[in-house]
């Protein structure tokens, strides 16, 4: 959440079926585990592929917000509000 500026909230189940997705495709890796509170902590580390593929896709999300911002650019030119 701290990264996002708390944009994004999953439920625990939802990220861990997320880590272990990005695990079995060899884009995170298990860095350590920490026992915490009683409860073990794990740590993920991106992978050097996991880093190329965070990058192809921030450039996929900044053409689509490219993208957006011509489509209203073009709509409110138009006259259309």
């Amino acid at each position: 959440m701290r990264l996002s500026g708390e944009r994004v909230r999953l439920k625990i189940g939802t990220l861990y079926g997320v880590l272990d997705r990005l695990a079995a495709d060899e884009l995170v890796v298990l860095d350590r585990e920490e026992a915490q509170q009683g409860r073990l902590r794990r740590y993920y580390r991106l992978t050097e592929s996991g880093a190329r593929a965070l990058g192809a896709e921030a450039v996929r999300l900044a053409g689509n917000v490219e993208n957006a911002r011509r489509r209203l650019r073009a709509r409110y030119a138009g006259g259309m509000a």
